[in-house]
């Protein structure tokens, strides 16, 4: 497994584990989902949100095709 997978991987488990303290599902989209998850997301700055954005991003899709 190369680093890349391995790190969409850890981006999946994350995101997964974050969206399961949502008390409602997020919505199917991923940017609907994104506009709901990062609210979530207090004293971060727009580096650290753009970061973020990757991840979710890659989480989102490693978890859809998992």
């Amino acid at each position: 497994m190369s680093k890349e997978q391995d790190a969409n991987q850890t981006a999946a488990r994350v995101v997964a584990e974050t969206i399961s303290k949502h008390e409602q599902p997020l919505p199917h989209d991923l940017e609907s989902a994104w506009a709901v998850w990062s609210k979530c997301i207090a004293r971060v700055d727009e580096r650290g949100m753009t970061l973020l954005r990757a991840a979710f991003e890659a989480g989102w899709d490693a978890g859809k095709s998992a």
